[in-house]
């Protein structure tokens, strides 16, 4: 029987899937370089990293909290489809950040969801940007509809990456599964961002 394990990570079925959608050229939407204004001591995101996690960093609560020094780190026991699987989560006060979650051993990251802006991002894309300010609607086809936990909302690849992506959501009254008609995704805004070490 195989594992739902993939389910908990939600993550998994749409890289997979994602990866082979469209090309890999660099017209893939529209970029925002604006210079962003943030303190010394701010947390970003990159391609690379997620403030100091990188791909080499260990699923480990020690590790985690060492890197996020000042913020609340704590794992933290989920359920999905009747198993139990840890995520860590980073806080600042009673808001969290992000949510750290493991590879199938939980002895590596395998994705990390942005939940707040107070990490910044380095594309500029900020939570709650449109998606029209960031794609054109020529790259549409680089979207997938969100599963399980993500239902009712659309996955896409950040712009010219292939270890980010973003999660919009909006209103539809359209099925489940599927990726609302164009004029509708362009009013949908930017709920979450995931990103993936690369190997």
């Amino acid at each position: 029987m195989t594992s739902t394990w993939n389910k908990v990570l939600i993550f998994c079925i749409p890289f997979l899937l994602l990866s082979g959608c469209g090309g890999s050229d660099d017209k893939q939407g529209q970029t925002t370089n604006t210079a962003i204004k943030a303190p010394s001591d701010a947390i970003f995101l990159s391609t690379d990293s997620v403030g100091k996690i990188t791909a080499s960093t260990p699923f480990n609560i020690h590790h985690i909290t060492e890197a996020f020094n000042g913020l609340n780190v704590s794992q933290q026991t989920s359920f999905q489809e009747g198993e139990a699987y840890p995520v860590i989560r980073v806080a600042k006060g009673a808001k969290t950040l992000l949510t750290i979650n493991p590879t199938t051993d939980q002895k590596s990251i395998y994705s990390i969801v942005i939940e707040d802006n107070l990490i910044h991002n380095h594309l500029g894309h900020r939570l709650s940007t449109k998606f029209s300010s960031i794609y054109s609607y020529d790259h549409v086809e680089k979207c997938l509809a969100g599963q399980e936990e993500l239902s009712g909302k659309t996955i896409c690849y950040a712009p010219k990456m292939r270890n980010i992506l973003y999660i919009f959501a909006g209103r539809w009254d359209g099925p489940d599964g599927e990726i609302p008609p164009e004029d509708i995704l362009a009013t949908w805004t930017l709920d979450s961002i995931i990103w993936k070490p690369q190997s």
